[in-house]
């Protein structure tokens, strides 16, 4: 369990810390009021972050050197921030300073929060200058990112291709090879600004404003503190978590819950791009649910979507995590299958099939039951998206004009 030692001379306002970042973050604490406790602790216990508010500096210099010495980042508690008195300890893991007013507790809690969400990020570091490419990875290590230095922007197009979980770019504009403006354009063909962050480090007074409208997050004009990078990568970090949210809610249909059909053609689209990378076969199917039109006559709308959710669950239950599923009209559902043969594929939609036909629709009185039409075809690095939809619905018609509640096949 991740353990956090919270250091404080005064007992009461030690408890009280204790006390509020564990009921909100559940995260278990130690509590020690002196640096000797502070030593015995560290000599016993495992902990991922200090809390430390201790009135004296020299106290706060001591208790950040010996959090230092044995690897453990901190958040610093201070009355006042002085730039000058404190900034040599930005290089000594502290996290973040946090001035004592009467939100501090919160602000501690969110610092926390923040530390644990992004501890192991991967960062792609691209600075022509060797020094200050040097000096900003160490500061970065030692707030718990892993980086990756490059050169210039080709080196950082290598690195995304053998490291996928690299969460952002910090580089110069100005860089051999490929500068920041034709790098932005490679990133954002591929990766949206929730899902690649870039901060570029800007010493070109007219530069700021066509770098933003490329594409980056964040520019930075140099000169600027540690202090202030650290702020800018936090932040374009929290900014891309609730840009993540937003676009997943704005793709999501809102009555399966699956992707709509525009999220839906844009994922299909970039499988497409990719495929000859992936060198695998894959199933392509469209489902339909016979007699929809019906049942919403018959039965009304809110019935027809429980159908609708009750399809959708069925496909969830049977797909699996990497695979693509999507409402792509309101009476057909798009399934992709990726990696998988085509008998293992024709037994998955068999089976949604009948569990879809043995499934009453929940909460009727009367026991209404439906069925669905199914049309597939396989494809492999050679197929295009076009030839699988026009497969997948010359089957689903075959399907449908046979009678419905029936898989289709199109070789």
């Amino acid at each position: 369990m991740n353990k956090i030692l919270v250091v404080d001379d005064n007992k009461t306002l030690a408890k009280l810390f204790a006390k509020k970042i564990e009921a909100v973050l559940e995260f278990s604490l130690d509590v020690a009021f002196d640096i000797s406790q502070v030593q015995e602790y560290i000599a016993k216990e495992k902990y991922i972050l200090c809390l430390l508010d201790v009135h004296s500096f020299q106290a706060q210099e001591e208790l950040v050197n010996l959090c230092f010495k044995n690897k453990i980042p901190s958040i610093i508690l201070i009355n006042d921030y002085n730039e000058k008195k404190y900034t040599h300890f930005w290089e000594k893991q502290v996290v973040d300073f946090i001035i004592k007013d009467d939100s501090c507790v919160e602000k501690i809690i969110e610092s926390i929060a923040d530390f644990c969400n992004y501890q192991k990020r991967k960062i792609i570091l691209a600075l022509c200058n060797n020094n200050e490419r040097n000096e900003i990875k160490n500061f970065l290590n030692k707030k718990g990112f892993e980086i990756l230095a490059a050169a210039h922007g080709e080196e950082v197009l290598n690195y995304l291709e053998f490291h996928p979980d690299v969460k952002m770019i910090i580089c110069d504009t100005k860089m051999p090879v490929i500068n920041a403006y034709d790098l932005l354009i490679h990133i954002r063909q591929k990766y949206n600004q929730s899902e690649l962050g870039l901060i570029v480090l800007n010493d070109d007074n007219d530069a700021e404003l066509k770098l933003l409208k490329q594409g980056a997050n964040d520019v930075l004009n140099k000169p600027f503190s540690m202090e202030l990078l650290s702020y800018k990568i936090m932040q374009n970090f929290k900014n891309m978590q609730n840009l993540e949210l937003v676009n997943k809610y704005s793709n999501l249909d809102s009555i399966s819950g699956l992707q709509n059909s525009q999220a839906l053609m844009k994922e299909l689209e970039k499988y497409f791009y990719h495929l000859k990378e992936y060198q695998e076969e894959f199933a392509f199917a469209f489902l339909d649910i016979d007699k929809l039109k019906t049942i919403n006559e018959e039965y009304s709308y809110e019935i027809g979507n429980k159908v609708i959710k009750q399809c959708a669950k069925e496909l969830i239950s049977e797909t699996k995590g990497r695979d693509i599923i999507g409402r792509y009209s309101p009476e057909k559902f798009c399934i992709l299958l990726k990696n998988i043969n085509n008998e293992r594929a024709i037994k998955i939609f068999s089976h949604i099939r009948v569990n879809i036909k043995s499934t009453k629709v929940a909460d009727l009185l009367d026991d209404l039951y439906f069925s669905v039409s199914i049309g597939l075809c396989f494809g492999n690095t050679q197929s295009s998206l076009k030839e699988m939809m026009q497969k997948a619905e010359k089957a689903l018609f075959e399907a449908k004009n046979n009678g419905g509640d029936r898989v289709e096949v199109c070789f």
